[in-house]
This record gives structure tokens, sequence and C-alpha cells, in this order.
């Protein structure tokens, strides 16, 4: 037998089980999640940055629990009174989504995490009143 052969083998072999994994959508209870940048909508109706936004969340992280939908860190989506609402976990074909809504005068955050992606390092997107922050989570 060819030993070139047989090395090719095992390192193509190697190469899809490596690939396999590294595909495989991984659930976790627990994000880590960093803001990479803060945006609102225009006078022209696109979006542009949000200097404050970015100013005090741009690096920030926070924790988001899956069960709860809480985010521990900066920013945060409840208060004292008013806690979020898991409307989907999230699986291996859906994303996380959790709503907040503030009273009396109703404002909402929502957040979106894309848990199902192929990728260690899985997108979100937080609307918090009208700033939309976006960065990257990874599971803990």
């Amino acid at each position: 037998m060819d030993i070139k052969r047989v090395i090719a083998g095992l390192t193509f072999s190697l190469l899809m089980v490596n690939s396999a994994t590294v595909g495989a959508v991984m659930l976790h209870d627990s994000y880590s999640c960093e803001v990479r940048s803060a945006q609102h909508v225009g006078e022209d109706g696109s979006l542009v940055p949000d200097e404050f936004g970015n100013w005090m969340y741009s690096g920030a992280t926070f924790v988001i629990d899956r069960q709860t939908g809480r985010m521990l860190g900066k920013p945060k989506n409840y208060n004292g009174n008013d806690q979020p609402e898991v409307i989907d976990r999230g699986s291996k074909e859906q994303s996380l989504k959790v709503i907040t809504t503030y009273g009396p005068n109703v404002t909402i955050d929502y957040l979106i995490v894309e848990v199902y992606a192929d990728t260690l390092a899985k997108p979100f997107m937080f609307i918090s009143s009208s700033t939309i922050y976006t960065g990257l989570c990874k599971g803990l």
C-alpha cells in the first residue's frame, strides 16, 4: 500500500471530523456577549452610528441567561419592576428571542441571539429605545 495514499486518507478523515465538529450547533444555557456597535435610525431613514451608545457600550459585555432572558452586565434588559420575557429559547433552527416591556410609559427592549449559527461566535442584536446594539456572543 502506498504510504502517501494512507497519509492523505488519514488527513482527509481528520479534516472531515474537525469540520463536522466545528459546524455542529451546540446550544448553551448562557452566552457571554460583547457589544461591537451602536446605531440608530437617521433622519434619512438609514442606520447611522449612535455616538452616545458607542461611547457608553462599545466593548461592554453582558451575559444572557436563556432560561430567564436576563442580560447581566452592560447593557441590561430589566429593572427593579420590569423583567424580560423569553419568547423563544432558541434552537438549532431558531434564534433566542427576549422582550422586556417597561411601564407605565411603555418602552420595549428586544434581544435576539442567533444561537443556531454554525460558528462559535453567535451574532446578536439588542434594541433598546431607539438604539440598536450589535455584536457577538459565545457559549458559556
